[in-house]
């Protein structure tokens, strides 16, 4: 990912670089999915659901391919800690300050509780299971959106800290560490962009 490109190309990088990311994220919901479904439910279930939470994420990833190509014509290309370090230390912080936002907690506590949110908010036949993969994605975006954008940061090609992301975000929202986890990562975030500001 270096910023160049056109839109088209931008977005099916994004698009396939979220969906990789958020697999493991979404694998619980499913397998969560697939025994909540009463009896005669529709096969189309589960890719219904998947749909909508996928259309959460597409529609993530048209934002941000409008913002890397749009920095692009600045100069500014991917990963921003090199091409524009201010800007990545803005990133960073703003990443690191979303950890401790009642908004991420929020949407995490739903993240967490996937068999709640089928016993409460089911909803019947496709549609309604294409409403509840577009809500829980929406949850999802909530949880996972700050860190998702540092892809700008480290640039994409950067397998290593693409796994940190994906790990990150997976034991935040899928495991018993989660709520432990999410501040400690946010202190991380603000000290490196602390330092990329001060030392650029």
């Amino acid at each position: 990912m270096s910023g160049g490109g056109t839109y088209p190309t931008v977005l099916a990088m994004w698009a396939g670089m979220s969906a990789v990311m958020m697999t493991p994220v979404v694998w619980p919901w499913l397998r969560a999915l697939h025994r909540a479904l009463p009896s005669g439910a529709s096969r189309a279930t589960i890719p219904a659901f998947s749909l909508g939470y996928g259309g959460a994420w597409l529609a993530f990833s048209g934002v941000m391919a409008a913002a890397q190509v749009a920095l692009a014509t600045t100069g500014a290309r991917t990963p921003l800690s090199v091409s524009a370090p201010a800007l990545a230390g803005l990133a960073l912080l703003t990443a690191g300050a979303f950890q401790f936002s009642r908004l991420k907690h929020a949407c995490l506590d739903h993240c967490r509780s996937p068999m709640g949110y089928f016993v409460s908010r089911w909803r019947s036949g496709l549609r309604g299971a294409l409403e509840m993969g577009l809500r829980h994605g929406l949850f999802c975006l909530g949880c996972c959106w700050a860190i998702m954008a540092l892809a700008l940061v480290v640039g994409a090609m950067d397998l290593r800290m693409m796994g940190v992301m994906i790990a990150v975000m997976f034991l935040e929202t899928a495991t018993p560490v989660g709520p432990a986890l999410s501040r400690p990562v946010g202190g991380v975030l603000v000290l490196w962009g602390a330092s990329l500001l001060v030392f650029g």
